[in-house]
Parts: structure tokens; sequence; C-alpha cells
């Protein structure tokens, strides 16, 4: 039961499971609220005032600035006096204007107040089957595949990794995390894509953190004010994944990225590991943890806060600031330029060059693809030797005799790819007169095969 006391949402907060001590203070702190949450509603003016008391009393033990959280707590018991809270016959909407009261004397985004009795039963203990529950949870974490949104290598072997949110640290997320770093590890450069990541666990960030650092280092630390305590974050390296150590890190982000998020962000490029590239970044660096009120409330309260031990700060309002200013939907391709720039400069000969130049190519044909009219795919369908090039339902296809059948994508009014299939290009060519009468098929090994019309 008590492992429940501690526990946190998911996504929700640069938090986590943090520490066997939260566990024991979650428990003693627990007990005036040794019953189960009721659903009566609206709520009588006793039961008002329990509500505005209890959580004032969870604000000012545990809110992460003591400063702020007597003056919280403060606001509100003036209000509860003034009879603001009385009249509220939506629990919801009660919610709504303790929240809102709460941030309106400090505008910290992790704080939350919310009516949701089933959360109070389960963070009281009065569950009926915790191996159900406990199977649930992972399943639902399961099926997130815990925050591993997308992993895939890009054109130019580029490694690519979208994180939505960061789970529990536990055997089976961490095998997720592995398995989607061991996919890019063979890549030029990884991209991180957090600009829609949010919260969760640091555990999590601290293990990812930990596969591109060959020594143990020090990433981050966690001060939990109501403890006088600071937990240290440290990366534990392990040498099967030593490949990952060198290679290039670039973290895209947004005016969306949040929290946990932010936290892998500032980490890296505060220990120059990673270059960030997008928008400032919306700003909560304090971790938290969910508590129980009275009458089925419960609040999100921020109780500790990151700090970086290289500037001795952190991104609590500020966000992270990227390297390079771009707009968010700008950040992946400005993010592949630069690879492709540094892939470059460092090419050993013209082989490698003309690679690149390859790959470059694909990639700026995904990055601004172009239409073509309907009238001009229709010129380009006919026989062209071994090569049978068709057009239906607006897409054009290319087809050698005894090949499979592919979809042509634009490069350029004249050029094509072939979807699916980055080994070839198809070029069409014009006679004097107008008419496609000549395609060159070229090779990413450059090979070219030509062929006249013959239709």
């Amino acid at each position: 039961m008590t492992m429940l006391l501690a526990k946190t949402r998911p996504g929700k907060g640069f938090s986590g499971y943090i520490t066997t001590l939260l566990v024991i203070l979650s428990f003693l702190s627990l007990t005036i609220f040794a019953q189960p949450a009721t659903n009566v509603f609206p709520l009588s003016p006793l039961a008002t005032k329990t509500l505005v008391d209890s959580l004032a009393n969870q604000i000012t033990k545990y809110y992460v600035l003591k400063d702020q959280a007597l003056k919280m707590a403060s606001y509100i018991r003036k209000r509860a006096r003034e009879g603001q809270y009385n009249n509220y016959k939506d629990p919801h909407a009660l919610a709504g204007a303790l929240t809102s009261d709460v941030l309106f004397i400090n505008r910290d985004e992790h704080f939350h107040v919310e009516y949701n009795p089933e959360m109070t039963n389960e963070l009281l203990g009065y569950i009926d089957d915790v191996p159900k529950l406990v199977a649930q949870r992972l399943k639902l974490e399961k099926e997130k595949n815990f925050g591993f949104k997308k992993a895939e290598i890009l054109n130019g072997n580029i490694g690519y990794l979208e994180i939505s949110s960061f789970s529990r640290l536990n055997s089976y997320s961490k095998a997720a995390a592995d398995a989607a770093l061991k996919m890019l590890s063979n890549s030029r450069a990884i991209i991180i894509d957090l600009r829609y990541g949010v919260g969760g666990s640091p555990d999590m960030v601290n293990h990812i953190i930990s596969h591109f650092f060959r020594n143990p280092t020090h990433v981050s630390d966690i001060y939990i004010r109501s403890e006088n305590a600071t937990l240290p974050y440290t990366t534990v390296p392990d040498s099967s994944y030593g490949v990952l150590n060198d290679i290039p890190i670039y973290i895209l982000t947004s005016y969306k990225t949040f929290s946990a998020a932010e936290g892998l962000t500032y980490g890296l490029q505060s220990l120059k590991r990673a270059t960030v590239v997008g928008e400032v970044t919306r700003g909560g660096a304090h971790t938290v943890t969910y508590r129980p009120l009275s009458s089925g409330f419960v609040a999100d309260i921020p109780f500790g806060r990151a700090i970086s031990p290289v500037t001795k700060k952190n991104w609590e309002k500020v966000g992270v600031t990227p390297d390079i200013k771009v707009p968010a939907e700008r950040a992946l391709e400005i993010a592949e330029m630069k690879i492709f720039e540094k892939a470059f400069e460092n090419a050993k000969d013209s082989a490698e060059i003309k690679s690149l130049k390859w790959q470059l190519d694909l990639v700026q044909s995904i990055n601004h693809p172009i239409q073509l009219d309907t009238i001009t795919l229709q010129q380009f369908s006919g026989l062209y030797g071994a090569y049978s090039i068709s057009y239906s339902a607006g897409t054009l296809y290319y087809q050698k005799t005894g090949k499979a059948k592919f979809p042509l994508i634009a490069m350029t009014s004249t050029m094509m790819r072939p979807k699916g299939n980055d080994t070839f290009t198809i070029e069409f060519y014009k006679n004097y007169f107008g008419k496609v009468n000549r395609i060159a098929t070229r090779y990413d090994d450059g090979r070219v095969e030509y062929a006249e019309r013959t239709d």
C-alpha cells in the first residue's frame, strides 16, 4: 500500500517515483484523511472549509518555495473566509477556482487541483486488488511504448527518436529505451524530437542521458524543500552502448516542450553534449506529487526543484533557450541541414561526397515536396524501352520489365523518386518540340540507364 501512496502521475511532471523517504512521509501525512472519499456535492460550508484547509496545509508543508507556499496558503484561506468557494455546484469548477487562485500568487504550471475520488481512494490505500491495478498501469504504459513514440533512420543515416513522455524506470521501460537507442547506434548523428515531449520520471531521463557519456557524469540535483534534502542524478555508463558516447546529438524543442523533456534538453545542453534546435520551451523545472485532500479532491503539488551542477540554475518559468532558434515546424529540417554540413566538412573522398549529395537531394525533396498537375504527369506516361511509365488516379507509376511497380514522387519538375526505394531516381527529358522523349534512371552507386521513348 505504501508504494502507491508515494505515486505520482506519469507524464505529468519532472518527477516519477522519487524515494522511500517520500513513501514514508506520504503515509504519515495521510492519516488525517483515513477514510474513503465520498461523492457528496455540493459541499457544505464546513466541508468547503475543510477542503481549503487541507489544501493550504499540504501547500505549506510541501510546496517547493517556502515563501510562495505561505502566500498561496494565506490567499486561499482569505478567499474561503470571504465565501468565494461556497456556491460551486460543480466539483470540477471548484477545483479550477482553487487552482486559479493558487496560481494567481505564483504561476507554477505543475500545480493543479482536481476532483478525482477514485484517485483519492487509491492514494489513501483503499484498493480492492493491488496486483490488478499494477498490471493495468503497466498495460497502459506498454500501449504507449513507455513514451518512445518513434525510432527510425532518416535519409543520410540520421537517427531520429521521438519521445512523448518519460515512464517510470523499470525493467520494461528500460528495455524499451535501450532498444530504441540501440537501433540508432549506427547513425552519423541522432535527432531527439521533444517538440511534443512532456513530463515523467527523472530516473528515465537520467537513464537516457547515461547512454551518451563514457564516464559517470553529474547531470542534475533535485532539492526537496520539506526535507531539506538533495537527490543527485549521475549517469551510469554502459560499455555495451559505447558507440553512442561520441555520436552528435540534436534536440528539437517547441513552446510545448515541458518538464522532464526540458530536463533532458537542459542537462545535455549544459554539459555541451547536444545542440538544441527550435523554440524556447515552456519552463517547468519542479518535481511533483499527488496529495489527497478531503471530499474527493487531489492536489498536484510541486515539492522539489531541479538544479544543474553546471549552471547552478534551472529552467523554471524561463524555459530552455535553443542554440539555434527557429520555428518548431522547421526544427527538424534545420537540424538535418546542420548534420549534412558537418558530414560534408568531414567527408574523406569524392565517393563519400557524392553519396552525401545523393542523400541530401532526397532529404530536400522530402522537406520541400512539390505537386505536379495532371497534364504534366500524363505527358510523362509512356513506354521507354524496358521501362513503363503509367498514370492512374493522380499518381505516376514506374516499372522495369520483370521488376516491381513503384509510385513516383516528384523531386523537381522533371525528376521523380520511387516511393519506398531510395536507390534510384527517374529523370525525364524533352525534345526540341517539348515532347517527353527520353528518361534516365540514375542509381545511388553512380550508374545511369538511358531509355528512348518507344510508344
